[in-house]
């Protein structure tokens, strides 16, 4: 397998439901597009797949949806099975949404539902002949990789018709009961945060609350016995074992609930607002909640049903390793083979061979616009999983991979050096170097400080979803050219992964050595340099032989013994006829093979009798089996080893050299009674030269941890071995039980070159670009350690005169964050570097040959608050080549008109639902920008609201915008205009339709409409007569400069695209028909005065009666546009985004969480004598001070009615 393996004798669990709020697998991809998905298959897969095909109704129609889905292991396939037996349920339309949710959510049905499930998997199974007869059936969108995945879920659906596996359910939901007890208590943590999402961005009023109870109570009815209903077969037959010592459980919780989107349950809708409920004030809050998720489920079902059934969606299952079909589809993908000699899962020795039929006649996509790989990088290392879906993912700027962990710390996420790799796999999160996000955390951080928690409870952190998209393509103009001299990768991957392994030495101190969650082996340290090959167009074999270069101090001990000859494909390269036949292994043996070729596999058997005590343990403890295979007189450590369960029948003959024979595998696994085939690459020299008296191999429990807690009492030895074996019981083949050799994969130097472009780049003066360790960094143990190095050849004529004559000054000049422009005296030549990561131009050193003739920019990577130009960095668009169409690099799309719409005319004394919005957009604001914000207002007596940050005075403009739409602060408006005095005065303005919630995103979003100006329109006098009506509205005129109205325009494609429902005329639309420098397209398509900036496709496409004023369908909405605002959040990778003093007092209830000053946000605190005050005139509005008063009077004197109260007698 590509990363260790923890095994679970003990069987695990089976999960009924994920504890993620359903996400669209869209919702990076421009609309109308067609779009290919890669995806972890979990419980969770039924709502993000039917939640995205319901999040596309409405929106421009892709010519199709393709979405393959893998799942590992024996629960995967049930898994599998299970989602095909919905989607199948939902294709007949013979049940209804209730009867669907209860089959697919239930753990006991009524006879009725029992019947109709056992019915449809009567059919499922019939139909499951072969491939060829499932395709000729009524469900040929649902599809298979390979002929195996059928195989699996066939089985599966056996197992539904009888009640056979339903014997024993009552025990196993006893023994589930009591997992629950003792693993989460009365209310688990992982609850109350699945519960703060699913209810977010409303996470107040008692929602969280509600839906807890709800949780607990659905878990109840589940283990308790219900007489008049009868076992749910699926549950049964994923929860069955042949082995009553396999004690299986149902995983907590089971409610379905927390899947979907529960915030409108208890938030003031509008009569016409999307899921509102009717008679709400008559209804409990939990009616409202199931109410809620019900109708979600219902529309779901439909649009699944339509997108299928009119063969728009196609939906791919893979019984498979992730890793495994990653790279057995790269192998598809590079030269049209259907297998990589990838073994399917851990536990077997049968290789993953696609479907002929789809993977070389058919149209089955082995690239593709979205790989999401769920929690998977949790468990097997965000690294790991970004690499294998990388090689996948198309060159396309919308192309997104997602990985979700644990992200507080930047560098950590890729194991300490995410900044490096970055560079060098050229992708990185679209929120990094923008520190921009519109996903809200907001009730999570705050859930964090909750009463909920004592302080050494809180969770270790929130759960992150990044969006890692490519790095040269967010860049305009910019090509993906780097590349790395051999020997400064081979030692930055020594820096890194030498630091890894030192956890496979043998050392005295057992308690130093990692536990079994470490994610990385051998195989795979290889393959992730073979993607950095690749990547940065080196020949892999060259790449090794530089080892040759480094200091002999510092060779002893790499990692090249291991690696060397290998391939990506998990098998060593050929290398010669190594001429020799299956044979048992000796000293002589591998001091011969050692001269053939540098790794081979070995194979031995652990007899039953020796592991069945310590997989009884394993079971009796409730604990993994993480393994690891030890070659004691070589002091070395493996874990990358592949099993099973059986004997080796027979090897082949002798034209076969050195391929394995057959290995009779026992399906029964961890509960039968068979031995374990253990199988490995080993270098040779490892052997090579050992009395063959002396040498052995042994498998070995390998968690320190759980040696000490158990396995060491049970096994009897300190070094925890299971079973040694003589190395003359140890068989040595070419590769491993069902692999086979395969044709050499490197990347030739000669194709590297010509990949890199290097004449083109001579030629023309373009840049290349080189990334080079830093060595002192890396003797300082530093997160970055490395430099980027921009080269540009001078091959003209006047460039070489410039650079030869000694008084023409040179210097660099930085034009935006990516750019360094090297410029020549008074700009008689400038030439731009553009570099796929944000630089800045004091941390870069200007090198000049003036014989040599060459210039070149030395970077070092920074941090995104190192770089003063990426303030204005934060809602970029940029175009897909050549087409033009925008993508959106770091805010998602929506369907607005399926979101629920506020009511904002209740009275907020009245309905407090409506005062979370205060709180979720004043925390756009970070930590370090609040500080920044009362440093300027302390400094400032005359302060106009404009600070020295753009990016603050835009969040600024938004936030005013949110406080006024909704009438929370003040008076109420949804007319603004964005004006810059100083430069034209009105550019644009926003008419604010509603308010809605975006409950997958945990936040909300202004339904507008953008009407910008251009000299063009105003000269054409058109909207005369509409501008004079305006002057008589109540419009807020947001006040910005210059920095902040190019932040305006610079934005305003990505509000346009992420809500579109209309497509670009390839004929008239101005983002394709326009081209910017070396004929690129542009987005935005100006920002200079009184110049048009979107296109006019969108232009007048808005429902009918959008805005609600005079004139405006004859006129002003046939220039304008619609648009999705949402408040712009800083980006927990790279500062605090709330305080936590802040969020302490926000997360105590409701007055605390809008009880905030008005202009610098200080809550009110006895202890600190910070007291508020209200505004004497509106008696709303309040602040801390009088200087906070007379700052905020600019935008507050618009909104300040005089209170009734002073009309009172």
């Amino acid at each position: 397998m590509f990363t260790p393996t923890t095994h679970h004798p003990m069987a695990g669990s089976f999960a009924s439901v994920d504890i993620t709020p359903a996400i669209s697998l869209t919702g990076d991809l421009p609309q109308g597009l067609p779009a290919d998905i890669l995806c972890v298959v979990g419980p969770d897969l039924a709502h993000h797949l039917l939640f995205t095909l319901a999040s596309e109704k409405g929106l421009p129609q892709r010519k199709s949806i393709d979405v393959t889905a893998c799942a590992e292991g024996e629960q995967g396939v049930h898994q599998i099975a299970r989602n095909i037996l919905l989607f199948t349920l939902a294709l007949d339309s013979k049940i209804t949404a209730e009867q669907a949710w209860n089959i697919y959510y239930d753990a006991w049905l009524t006879p009725s539902n029992l019947t109709a499930l056992q019915t449809q998997a009567q059919k499922l199974f019939d139909l499951a002949s072969s491939l060829d007869a499932w395709y000729a059936g009524p469900y040929s969108q649902l599809r298979f990789c390979d002929s195996g995945t059928l195989e699996f879920v066939k089985d599966v659906w056996s197992k539904y018709t009888t009640s056979e596996a339903t014997e024993n359910f009552d025990t196993i939901l006893e023994r589930s009961q009591k997992r629950k007890e003792e693993t989460y208590g009365e209310e688990g943590q992982a609850v109350v945060t699945s519960s703060v999402r699913s209810c977010a961005p409303l996470s107040v009023g008692g929602l969280v609350e509600a839906l807890t109870e709800l949780t607990e109570e659905n878990w109840q009815a589940t283990v308790k016995k219900q007489d008049e209903k009868k076992p749910n077969p699926v549950f049964a037959a994923a929860l069955a074992a042949s082995d009553e010592n396999q004690r299986r459980v149902l995983e907590y919780p089971t409610d379905p609930l927390v899947g979907f989107h529960l915030a409108s349950a208890n938030a003031p809708l509008t009569p016409l607002s999307p899921y509102r409920i009717e008679n709400v004030d008559k209804k409990d809050i939990k009616d409202r909640i199931v109410e809620t998720a019900r109708m979600q489920w219902g529309d779901w079902l439909e649009a699944f049903r339509e997108a299928v059934g009119e063969k728009r969606a196609t939906v791919r299952f893979a019984a498979a390793d992730f890793f495994s079909l990653c790279w057995t589809l790269k192998r598809n993908k590079d030269c049209g083979e259907l297998e990589a000699c990838w073994h399917r899962r851990e536990v077997r020795f049968d290789i993953l061979v696609l479907d002929e039929k789809e993977y070389a006649e058919g149209e089955a996509p082995n690239e593709f616009d979205v790989v999401d790989t769920g929690v998977l990088g949790d468990e097997k290392g965000v690294l790991n999983v970004l690499v294998a879906g990388l090689v996948l993912l198309k060159r396309v700027p919308s192309s997104t991979i997602y990985t979700e962990c644990y992200a507080k710390d930047y560098e950590a996420i890729l194991e300490g050096y995410t900044s490096a790799f970055s560079v060098l796999l050229g992708v990185s999160p679209g929120e990094y170097w923008t520190n921009s996000t519109s996903v809200a955390v907001v009730d999570e951080v705050l859930a964090t400080f909750s009463e909920r928690y004592a302080d050494d409870e809180r969770p270790r952190g929130i759960q992150s979803r990044l969006a890692w998209k490519w790095n040269s393509l967010q860049v305009k103009g910019q090509r993906d050219q780097l590349t790395m001299e051999a020997r400064d990768l081979i030692m930055f991957f020594e820096g890194v992964f030498g630091r890894i392994f030192k956890a496979y030495e043998s050392s005295q101190d057992n308690s130093k050595r990692r536990g079994p969650h470490h994610h990385f082996h051998f195989n795979t340290a290889a393959a992730i340099l073979k993607v950095l090959c690749e990547r940065l167009c080196l020949d892999f074999r060259r790449v090794l032989d530089s080892y040759e270069t480094l200091p002999a101090d510092f060779r002893a001990g790499t990692l090249e013994p291991h690696i060397k000859g290998w391939g990506i494909c998990g098998v060593p390269e050929p290398s010669g006829n190594p001429a020799y036949t299956g044979d048992f292994l000796s000293g002589e043996l591998a001091l011969k093979l050692n001269k053939k070729l540098d790794s081979a596999a070995i194979t031995f058997t652990v007899p039953a009798e020796k592991w069945k005590p310590v997989a009884q343990c394993s079971r009796d403890e409730g604990i993994p089996l993480p393994l690891k295979v030890t070659i004691p007189e070589a002091e070395i450590e493996y874990t990358n080893y592949q099993l099973a369960f059986g004997s080796i029948t027979k090897f082949n003959s002798p034209d076969q050299d050195g391929v394995p024979g057959k290995v009779d595998e026992d399906k029964e696994e961890w509960s039968g009674s068979s031995d374990i085939v253990v199988s490995l690459y080993v270098p040779m020299e490892k052997f090579a030269g050992f009395q063959q008296s002396k040498q052995s191999v042994a498998l070995c429990t390998a968690d320190p941890f759980y040696n000490r807690l158990a396995y060491k009492t049970v096994l009897g030895n300190p070094q925890c071995e299971i079973h040694r074996v003589p190395i003359d019981s140890v068989l040595v083949t070419h590769v491993l039980p069902g692999q086979w050799l395969l044709e050499n994969e490197t990347v030739s130097v000669e194709s590297a070159t010509k990949k890199l472009g290097e004449s083109e780049v001579t030629s023309s003066m373009t840049p290349w670009f080189t990334a080079k360790l830093d060595e002192n960094a890396v003797d300082a143990k530093a997160d970055v350690v490395l430099q980027i190095i921009g080269h540009i050849d001078i091959t003209s004529d006047e460039g070489r005169s410039l650079l030869s004559d000694k008084s023409v000054p040179i210097k660099m000049e930085q034009v935006s964050p990516f750019t360094i422009e090297v410029v020549f005296g008074a700009r008689k030549l400038v030439l731009p570097m553009i570099f796929t990561v944000p630089v800045s131009k004091e941390k870069c050193a200007l090198r000049v040959a003036r014989k040599s003739h060459y210039v070149e920019v030395v970077s070092s990577l920074v941090k995104p608050l190192d770089v003063p130009q990426l303030d204005t960095h934060i809602l970029p668009s940029t175009a897909i080549q050549p087409s033009g169409i925008p993508a959106t690099l770091n805010i998602p799309h929506l369907n607005l008109d399926n979101l629920p719409i506020l009511s904002i005319d209740e009275d907020e004394d009245e309905d407090p639902r409506i005062k979370f919005l205060t709180t979720l957009t004043s925390l756009v604001f970070s930590g370090r920008e609040r500080r920044l914000r009362e440093e300027v207002n302390a400094q400032d007596d005359n302060y106009t609201g404009l600070g020295p940050s753009p990016r603050l005075n835009f969040k600024e403009s938004l936030f005013t915008i949110f406080m006024l739409s909704s009438g929370l602060q003040g008076g109420q408006t949804g007319l603004f205009a964005i004006s810059d005095p100083k430069n034209g005065g009105i550019h644009m303005l926003l008419f604010v339709n509603a308010i809605r919630l975006d409950c997958p995103h945990a936040t909300v979003v202004l339904d507008a409409a953008i009407l910008p100006f251009t000299k063009a329109l105003v000269d054409s006098k058109e909207l005369e007569g509409f501008l004079l009506l305006i002057r008589t509205l109540e419009c807020c005129t947001i006040t910005v400069d210059d920095e902040e109205l190019k932040m305006w325009k610079k934005a305003l494609p990505a509000f346009v695209e992420r809500c579109r429902t209309w497509e670009h005329n390839p004929k008239t639309c101005e983002y394709v028909t326009a081209s910017g420098e070396k004929g690129q397209k542009t987005v935005p398509l100006s920002l200079k005065e009184g110049e048009q900036v979107i296109c006019s496709c969108g232009q007048g496409k808005l429902p009918s009666d959008f805005i609600p004023l005079p004139e405006w369908d004859e006129t002003a909405a046939m220039y304008s546009t619609r648009v999705a605002i949402s408040p712009v959040y800083a980006s927990q990778l790279v500062e605090d985004i709330i305080d936590p003093a802040l969020a302490r007092g926000l997360a105590g209830g409701g007055e605390k969480r809008v009880a905030g000053c008005r202009a610098c946000g200080k809550v009110e605190d006895e202890e600190e004598g910070v007291a508020l005050k209200k505004c004497g005139r509106c008696l709303k509005v309040r602040y801390c001070s009088g200087e906070c008063q007379k700052r905020d009077w600019r935008k507050h004197r618009m909104e300040c009615e005089e209170a009734e109260e002073h009309h009172r007698k």
